[in-house]
């Protein structure tokens, strides 16, 4: 799930410059060092001079040697030729998009929402504007971005399967606060009925984020634990209606393919109230609630938490 700690909104009134890419330089010294503070990247590109290394060239433009080599299909030894000219690598920035907040992109690049606000000088309530650019923290890519999708096993009422949100895992650099392995949290059923699909990989090499609980179009969803709504609406593809709760010890639970919801990004709510109707919005043609539990970003096994 998009983020874990914190609610957030969707656009501010105040637009934000798109995020510029600085090409930093070095101090200017003797030897090798002297060279590679002398050379310009301006414009996104620099032309090879007569004794210059990669090495060199992408500690003056501030850029990852292999990333370099990369952007110019270049191998080892990383031959270079006088006059040659070396495209600099695209920065890492995504374009917020409508109905985005800094929970879903973080979600998108394995990145938390709160290291995204730090690298971009973000305050809390994290607003974003449509057309913002976020810069990415060094190590992510803009060709990795697009999660890789999977789908949770078919509930046997189902002629299509029901997506589960990408598994993430947060960053060694700023990891997501998580509560002690030892800690008891329970979870009560959002709603009551037979389990479609489990927890896990199946047979067929997709897997279930969550558990697929069968109910009745209408049936009342509720908040497993109390919490506040960290995200209500159905932009994202293949959930239908969507809310995430944002819980203590850094605990996410996701309902999903509800017909009607009943909170808003933002509300705080109790343990068993009320949050959606449950249907068959989604990618699914029969009424069920996909139901998740996550610790941080990392999806658990809910029938270990619901009592």
């Amino acid at each position: 799930m998009a983020a874990l700690g914190a609610g957030l909104a969707g656009c501010s009134s105040t637009p934000r410059e798109p995020a510029r890419v600085d090409y930093r330089n070095v101090p200017t010294y003797s030897g090798s060092a002297g060279r590679a503070a002398s050379m310009s990247c301006s414009g996104g590109s620099y032309t090879v001079r007569s004794g210059d290394t990669l090495s060199e060239i992408a500690e003056s433009c501030g850029v990852e040697m292999a990333a370099l080599a990369s952007a110019n299909g270049l191998s080892r030894p990383y031959t270079l030729r006088p006059g040659q000219t070396l495209s600099m690598p695209q920065a890492a920035v995504h374009v917020v998009q409508r109905g985005e907040n800094l929970y879903r992109i973080g979600l998108r690049y394995d990145i938390p929402f709160q290291q995204l606000a730090s690298h971009n000088g973000i305050p809390a309530p994290y607003e974003l504007e449509v057309g913002q650019s976020i810069r990415l923290p060094r190590g992510a890519s803009v060709a990795s971005a697009a999660p890789t999708r999977r789908t949770s096993a078919p509930a046997t009422t189902s002629r299509r399967p029901t997506p589960t949100p990408t598994r993430t895992s947060a960053p060694a650099a700023q990891p997501t606060a998580q509560p002690a392995a030892n800690t008891a949290v329970s979870f009560d059923w959002p709603i009551r009925g037979e389990v479609l699909s489990s927890f896990g990989r199946k047979p067929d090499g997709s897997r279930n984020d969550g558990i697929n609980i069968a109910a009745r179009t209408g049936d009342e969803v509720r908040a497993a634990a109390a919490g506040q709504v960290v995200y209500a609406g159905s932009e994202l593809a293949g959930y239908g209606q969507l809310v995430l709760l944002r819980h203590d010890g850094g605990f996410v639970t996701a309902y999903a393919h509800n017909s009607r919801l009943m909170v808003r990004e933002g509300d705080q709510v109790t343990r068993g109230q009320v949050i959606a109707a449950a249907g068959s919005s989604g990618t699914v043609e029969v009424a069920q609630v996909h139901f998740e539990i996550r610790r941080g970003v990392n999806p658990e096994d809910p029938m270990r938490h619901l009592r």
